[in-house]
């Protein structure tokens, strides 16, 4: 009956349906859920030591990148990080209980390339530190009290040994092994040094290296130690053998010696045309000084002898002519190791017909066995002058392109400034600074160009042709600064500078 009556006018109508949840706001919820439940799962499983299912929980939580759940997991992996490596540094301390420090090293290195965590191995590294260096210095020391010094530097290099012991246990290790190495290997060349056999000391280091027992460095460190016992003795050897007849087979033998300890001969102050000096070259193994000049000397000796070289009975002062090339002490013919600048002041120690022994320091009254130390080469006999040679005209095989007074004109008696452009024979072609004109005179016609301070000089003063001094000629080098007579100054083109052969410095 009740459903059969009609309904009252004015009740309320049916409530409207509420709206769908959009999409995507569900699928978000539904990731945070997920996120969540793989956190709270993963914190059961590192509650209860399950470690391996925490990470791949923690791993898929990760993966669902939700930024809120960031940090949490984060913390929750370095926790769970940090109590692997408590279980994986205890079975690691089993391991170097047993002495197995490979088998150790090996197993926790793996794990720590494996997660790259910093948690994970700072606590790793720590729990093990004493026992992993311990255990690692009685390994490093059984191998190097039996004599296998390859074996104990591969474990020392060995990555995994690097890995858990850290770079600074690692680095000391090392050191420590580097040094028992050099101890080692020098106490086996020990007997060799003393009694010379060089060939043995170098022998023996060098198996030591290709058997892997030292490196490289080591072997040139412990060379370095066999060459410091073996220069005072060269040195005494070199000495007493300058002066002697049998000089040139003691240099042999003194030379084989260097070179078998890969020492280079060239002394250390020797220079090449460049003005490199043999310490200067990379990689050199320069002779130490004393031994260098002891052999330095013994060399010129030898050479000294064989060319028949005439001593002076006191050495004399010499300047160059031009610019002279310096062959070494050891060869008359050699090629040249440097050059000496013109009017450079030597002193000759002897000669032969047509060179001269000369050092660039006066040796005073040294007897010729010492000054030989100082003697720095050979240089041709006639290019050397019994005065300074600074205003000279340099050889004719030096002349092109220098500066030069002339008599550049005809019917001119004064000399003007120009350019020597060619040397045929006696002939000089001089250009004209004035006007480029190219004039063929002879070598005494000329005078040096050098305008040194004080050179007196032809200008135009109060009248043309007036006496004057240079004071200075600029960087430029095309005007001169000059004073005229009174004190006046004035700057002077070089071209219409004039001047006579008496007002000139004397030339040859």
């Amino acid at each position: 009956m009740l459903a059969a009556l009609p309904v009252a006018a004015g009740c309320a109508a049916e409530p409207a349906a509420r709206p769908a949840p959009q999409p995507a706001v569900t699928a978000e919820m539904a990731r945070i859920t997920e996120s969540q439940r793989h956190f709270d799962e993963a914190s059961r499983a590192l509650s209860d030591k399950r470690y391996p299912e925490a990470r791949a929980l923690l791993d898929k939580a990760s993966g669902l990148g939700v930024d809120s759940h960031r940090y949490q997991i984060g913390e929750l992996r370095e926790k769970l990080d940090r109590r692997e490596a408590k279980v994986r540094a205890s079975e690691a301390a089993e391991l170097l209980d047993r002495q197995d420090c490979e088998g150790a090293f090996a197993r926790l290195s793996a794990r720590i390339d494996e997660l790259k965590s910093e948690a994970f191995t700072q606590e790793a590294r720590k729990l093990v530190a004493s026992q992993a260096v311990a255990c690692a210095s009685g390994t490093v020391d059984a191998a190097t009290t039996a004599g296998k010094f390859a074996d104990a530097r591969a474990f020392v290099a060995a990555p995994a040994t690097r890995t858990v012991l850290g770079d600074a246990a690692a680095d000391r290790l090392a050191a420590e092994l580097d040094a028992t190495i050099a101890e080692a290997l020098y106490g086996q060349i020990e007997a060799d040094i003393t009694a010379g056999r060089w060939a043995s000391v170098v022998e023996k280091l060098d198996a030591a290296v290709k058997r892997g027992d030292a490196s490289e460095e080591q072997g040139r460190a412990v060379l370095a130690r066999a060459r410091g016992a073996a220069a005072p003795r060269l040195t005494e050897l070199a000495g007493k053998a300058v002066g002697a007849q049998d000089a040139a087979a003691t240099l042999e033998q003194l030379d084989a010696t260097i070179a078998l300890l890969r020492w280079d001969a060239r002394a250390p102050d020797a220079t090449d045309l460049q003005g490199s000096s043999a310490a200067d070259l990379p990689g050199s193994n320069a002779l130490p000084e004393p031994l260098a000049r002891k052999r330095s000397a013994l060399a010129a000796w030898v050479e000294a002898m064989q060319v028949r070289m005439k001593p002076m009975k006191k050495p004399e002062k010499r300047w160059s002519h031009g610019t002279l090339a310096v062959a070494p002490p050891s060869d008359v013919d050699g090629q040249a190791t440097r050059s000496l600048p013109p009017s450079t002041p030597v002193w000759v120690l002897g000669q032969t017909k047509d060179r001269a022994l000369v050092t660039a320091v006066d040796p005073g009254t040294a007897v010729l066995t010492a000054a030989l130390e100082v003697a720095i080469g050979w240089v041709p006999l006639p290019r050397l002058a019994p005065e300074p040679t600074v205003d000279w005209l340099p050889p004719n095989d030096q002349l092109k392109g220098e500066r030069v007074w002339g008599p550049l004109r005809e019917k001119q008696p004064t000399l003007e400034l120009g350019v020597v452009s060619d040397v045929q024979g006696e002939n000089i072609l001089v250009r004209r600074l004035a006007d480029d004109v190219e004039v063929k005179v002879s070598r005494k016609q000329l005078r040096s160009g050098r305008l040194a301070p004080g050179t007196t000089v032809l200008a135009l003063c109060k009248s043309e042709n007036e006496m004057a001094k240079i004071i200075d000629v600029p960087p430029a080098g095309r005007v001169a600064r000059i004073e005229c007579p009174g004190g006046v100054q004035k700057e002077e083109p070089l071209a219409s500078l004039r001047s006579r052969p008496d007002l000139l410095p004397r030339s040859r």
